[in-house]
């Protein structure tokens, strides 16, 4: 599986897309800062986040949250 987080009217073919507004009808309506995400564990292939990670996280600890389940669900 190859993700596109945080895709807006960006949407990329090959990719699920996902998005926390379904104005732009991603694949996936995901808020990023909400925990667990909607995908299993050593699932995803590759991730694109354009303009994308700099935005989440308000604080340092909810940052780490975001990066933890970056690592959680990208394959080793």
């Amino acid at each position: 599986m190859k993700l596109n987080l945080g895709c807006g009217p960006k949407k990329m073919d090959g990719y699920t897309n996902v998005d926390k507004y379904d104005v732009f009808e991603p694949d996936i309506v995901q808020d990023l800062e909400k925990f667990p995400w909607a995908f299993e564990d050593n699932s995803v292939d590759e991730i694109v986040m354009h303009h994308v990670l700099e935005h989440l996280g308000q604080t340092s600890e909810e940052y780490m949250k975001v990066l933890a389940e970056l690592h959680r669900i990208c394959k080793p």
